[in-house]
């Protein structure tokens, strides 16, 4: 038995990760109150490693206090084999974390407070006590006899139990307002109530602790070129998880799928200055570029990065600085990435029922790391709703006429 407080003994994403890629284990199962893009999208390729090895990955999740996203849903949805929700309609939390590893001869089973966030498996103080039981013991069954009844009362549960069989099952929930968009939801809480920056900090900043690389598959690197630094070039790993977003309006290409990401920015609400934004020539600022870690100045580099769209990786979107004829002299991400089956981002965008999906929408994208980063869109009627939620507030340009931008 071993009790791991999160971080300085240990962080059980890591851990997760190890026990995936072991052959002692054939099941996972897991039952845990909370899940977020930023913990499932970090193990999704070792859950897909042990499925395809043959394991069984079984997820119990709550969707109470806004703790569940339609992301991270939708994430699980792609690398599970089952996948259900529990919640109670009259208040009565669904607050388990619970994971448990099964193989031939023994299991694993982790009880403790870690949910399935990036938090709650990496960067939180968190503690969990781990189990192994050995299958032939008859002392130590009882505990697998308990467990197993807890999964079966949870399934018994009738209208409190949810299992999730296909998008739409999904998408219901979200309509019906038990799950929301990250981004959505961290506007609906900026625009009401106290936000961080008006508070006094009375705390300091904690223990350190770190989250794991994405591996991509194999993607064209960042083209370097040797160019004067204009301050600061990338966000520092604690700011993970920030999120930019466009106004799209029109958009551009024959598939209306590229995103103008400006040199300088307008600035029109906040401050830039001491963030990795800050040009030093008020009003203006770094533009968009710099959120994907590109200098704004250095026009010859270029960078593919992928993103992560309704639970599927795209690869290979291309940020650069066109030249020629029709260049029209600002950085460019090319929204033409493709999955691992082959299917174009493009693709996947016309299957929401418009010629261009992407056109006069909200466009945001929450970095996970500096060449991957999960993508959602939003109608533009909720401009004002994002505008207000904005700590920074610019146009995408270095005019009054550009389209906007803001950093949430």
């Amino acid at each position: 038995m071993e009790l791991m407080n999160q971080p300085f003994s240990g962080q059980l994403g890591n851990r997760l990760i190890e026990l995936l890629d072991s052959a002692d284990f054939h099941t996972l199962n897991i039952a845990v109150a909370f899940a977020k893009n930023s913990g499932v999208l970090r193990i999704k390729d070792s859950l897909e490693r042990f499925r395809e090895r043959g394991g069984k990955v079984n997820v119990h999740v709550g969707v109470d206090l806004g703790g569940t996203s339609y992301e991270a849903l939708t994430a699980l949805l792609l690398h599970t084999d089952t996948l259900n929700v529990v919640h109670s309609e009259n208040g009565q939390t669904f607050h388990s974390k619970i994971y448990q590893f099964s193989g031939r001869d023994k299991e694993l089973i982790v009880v403790g407070s870690h949910n399935l966030t990036g938090g709650g498996l990496w960067t939180n103080f968190e503690s969990s006590v781990h189990m192994s039981v050995n299958r032939s013991s008859a002392s130590e069954m009882p505990i697998l006899r308990r467990l197993d009844d807890y999964i079966g009362e949870l399934s018994s549960l009738k209208d409190s139990f949810m299992s999730i069989g296909a998008q739409d099952d999904i998408d219901k929930l979200l309509q019906n307002g038990y799950i929301f968009k990250e981004v959505a939801e961290r506007v609906r809480l900026a625009t009401s109530g106290t936000q961080e920056g008006t508070r006094e900090r009375l705390f300091g900043k904690g223990a350190p602790a770190t989250r794991p690389r994405i591996t991509a598959p194999e993607i064209e690197k960042t083209v370097a070129v040797s160019v004067a630094p204009v301050g600061p070039t990338s966000f520092p790993p604690s700011d993970e998880g920030q999120t930019i977003w466009f106004e799209t309006k029109r958009m551009t290409g024959g598939s209306r799928n590229i995103l103008d990401l400006s040199k300088r920015s307008l600035v029109e609400l906040g401050d830039p200055t001491d963030t990795p934004f800050d040009l030093g020539e008020p009003p203006f600022m770094r533009g968009g570029v710099e959120f994907f870690d590109l200098n704004p100045a250095a026009t010859n580099q270029s960078k593919n990065i992928t993103l992560n769209f309704e639970g599927i990786d795209y690869i290979s979107n291309t940020i650069l600085f066109p030249s020629g004829d029709k260049a029209n002299g600002t950085w460019r991400l090319q929204i033409k990435g493709t999955s691992s089956s082959g299917r174009g981002i493009t693709e996947a965008l016309r299957t929401k029922g418009e010629e261009h999906y992407l056109v006069k929408k909200i466009v945001t994208f929450t970095k996970i790391q500096s060449d991957y980063y999960f993508m959602s869109v939003f109608p533009e009627s909720e401009l004002e709703s994002f505008k207000a939620a904005s700590r920074i507030l610019a146009r995408n340009g270095a005019t009054k006429n550009a389209k906007l931008l803001g950093l949430l």
